[in-house]
């Protein structure tokens, strides 16, 4: 859970250059979730759009870190981020390392499960 935590200032400013793909950084939104959870009925909480994804990345933190296989079927790093969508409520993005310059946001999902409403300043979920 806290893999590499001495790296993660470094690795969410290489995330952070990817979104605006500076200095040869990429930071992309899988397909995954874009073509078949979002805004898909099965998928309720699948809500956050790409701007509210960079932004959350922009003005959040990680807060969880695990190695490739550490979550079973994960075979790359994952970094999980909090930080406030456009409308202010708080997301969980969930990253891949897939190199040192290439990263591929898995999944976002709303802060609303204890695990990560402790880390929104204050505290706050999104139901408050």
């Amino acid at each position: 859970m806290d893999h590499l935590k001495a790296y993660w200032p470094q690795e969410i400013e290489c995330i952070r250059k990817g979104v605006n793909r500076q200095d040869g950084y990429l930071t992309l939104i899988s397909p995954h979730y874009i073509n078949d959870r979002l805004q898909n009925k099965d998928y309720p909480d699948r809500v956050f759009d790409e701007l509210d994804i960079f932004w959350a990345i922009s003005h959040g933190h990680i807060v969880e870190g695990y190695d490739s296989g550490d979550r079973g079927r994960n075979p790359e790093a994952e970094r999980t981020i909090i930080g406030p969508a456009v409308s202010g409520n708080y997301c969980v993005v969930i990253v891949l390392i897939k190199t040192a310059t290439r990263f591929i946001i898995k999944t976002v999902f709303p802060a609303d499960r204890e695990r990560y409403i402790k880390h929104i300043p204050g505290g706050i979920s999104n139901a408050d």
